[in-house]
């Protein structure tokens, strides 16, 4: 009889279920005891929940710092086996030929049964996350690490929250060392947010060595200049204002990649001067996710449900936003939610039960907030630039307001909030055609084929 991953772990840790594990877990946690057991019970428990990555990354992580740990030891062979990395050369592993001592082996992605990749370490936007699952449906695998997980809850194949680790002395040299044992599992690695395996970016050229593929994706405030962005939106701001910095770190990141994918016009301008290559991918989603609702009540019964949800205040114009609701309050009946610190999952429910979204006044462009409150059926208020609606497809039905129109955009929609039912089904009908996961996604498969042929890794 076969016997599970899971089984041959419960037996090799000695425990009987996922009870005894959180229970001893809970105890090594309160003494501080972050001994090879401590990482051994984390890799069984996310076996448990069917996350072998991650169950990976707890073995390598026990494994860095007791390397002769034979339970370690052999649940990474297990774990390993059920990915298909036996035979991948690996430092970590009770099987001999499998050593990196051993001769090293390079295997193409036309050799293997289907392309990786690896999506790293920031996620931004639930973009890492919905690029993966698209492209997965299309033929590769493509697993995500994140490094700095945040309230928001997004879901990923690796996670290793390295916020307290990386200011300790040395903790560069030990993602260099996990970088020389994760590199030879990928084909490609597609970086995001300026982020990527070290802190130093010396992956990049270990990467290059093992000719693996790389991309670079940027979304926002890690390239965005003020100076470039005031030349076509009165009301840009900016969480960096070190343009200097900014220039350095993109002129450092082009250098070793040469091409990077934006979401939109407003991103290209600042990046086109620096890659090689530069492609556009809008935003997507998964749009069996997020539908309108089945039964709408309509709102000139009752009070029009308004929703903000500023994950950056400032950036966001939520202090115009409130003033100009603030306003409105002793006209008008209607209800204001701002949504801060929820996960995205009870953030999407808020969403659902909204007749109004307001997405940003400040950037000139629209994020994840807005597509993901279209497909739902939505109308959004956010602020587009002049020079963005040219860019934008004709058909984009958001309702454009800034700091200074707001509060009468606001007005007119709440004397006359009937109209708000036509915009919200063009709203719809603007994601399916513009940010559907499996169109947007076949476009990122055609990148990663274009680098894996240019690597001569296809």
């Amino acid at each position: 009889m076969m016997v599970s991953l899971e089984e041959k772990i419960r037996r090799l840790l000695n425990i009987k279920n996922e009870e005894e594990a959180k229970i001893k877990l809970k105890k090594l946690e309160s003494g501080q005891e972050f001994m090879a057991e401590y990482y051994a019970l984390h890799a069984y428990l996310a076996i448990s929940a069917h996350l072998l990555p991650q169950g990976w990354m707890w073995c390598w992580r026990g494994l860095d710092k007791n390397p002769k740990d034979k339970q370690l030891l052999y649940t990474m062979d297990y774990i390993n086996n059920e990915l298909g990395r036996d035979g991948f050369p690996t430092r970590f592993s009770t099987s001999i030929k499998n050593r990196l001592e051993q001769q090293r082996i390079q295997i193409k992605a036309a050799e293997r049964e289907k392309t990786t990749i690896l999506q790293g370490t920031m996620e931004i936007a639930n973009q890492m996350h919905t690029i993966s699952k698209g492209t997965t449906r299309l033929g590769v695998i493509n697993h995500t690490l994140n490094y700095y997980p945040a309230y928001l809850g997004y879901a990923s194949d690796y996670t290793w929250p390295i916020s307290r680790e990386m200011r300790e002395p040395g903790f560069n040299n030990t993602l260099k060392r996990f970088t020389a044992d994760i590199v030879p599992f990928y084909d490609l690695f597609h970086f995001h947010f300026g982020k990527t395996l070290t802190l130093d970016h010396a992956d990049l050229d270990v990467i290059k060595q093992q000719r693996k593929g790389t991309i670079m994706h940027h979304w926002g405030s890690e390239v965005r200049l003020l100076s470039t962005a005031r030349r076509t939106n009165p009301y840009a701001k900016v969480k960096i204002a070190d343009e200097k910095m900014l220039k350095q770190n993109l002129a450092f990141l082009s250098g070793k990649i040469p091409h990077c994918i934006v979401a939109d016009e407003e991103m290209y301008q600042y990046v086109k001067d620096y890659y090689q290559k530069v492609s556009i991918v809008p935003l997507m989603i998964d749009l069996e996710k997020y539908k309108p609702p089945e039964v709408s009540h309509p709102v000139q019964n009752r009070p029009l449900r308004i929703v903000h949800a500023p994950t950056s205040p400032e950036i966001k114009g939520t202090p115009h936003v409130v003033n100009a609701i603030e306003k409105l309050k002793s006209e008008y009946s209607f209800e204001f939610i701002l949504i801060q610190k929820m996960s995205h999952e009870q953030a999407r429910k808020e969403y659902e039960k909204a007749d109004l979204v307001i997405d940003q006044l400040h950037i000139g462009s629209y994020g994840l907030l807005a597509v993901e409150s279209m497909a739902m059926g939505k109308p959004v208020i956010c602020w587009i630039s002049d020079y963005m609606k040219e860019k934008y497809p004709s058909d984009l039905p958001l309702i454009t307001a800034n700091p200074d129109s707001i509060e009468k955009i606001l007005r007119s929609i709440l004397q006359d909030p009937e109209q708000l039912g036509e915009i919200g089904q063009k709203s719809r009908m603007y994601t399916e055609e513009h940010h559907d996961m499996l169109k947007n996604s076949q476009q990122i498969l055609n990148i990663y084929k274009e680098e894996l042929s240019a690597n001569d890794l296809s």
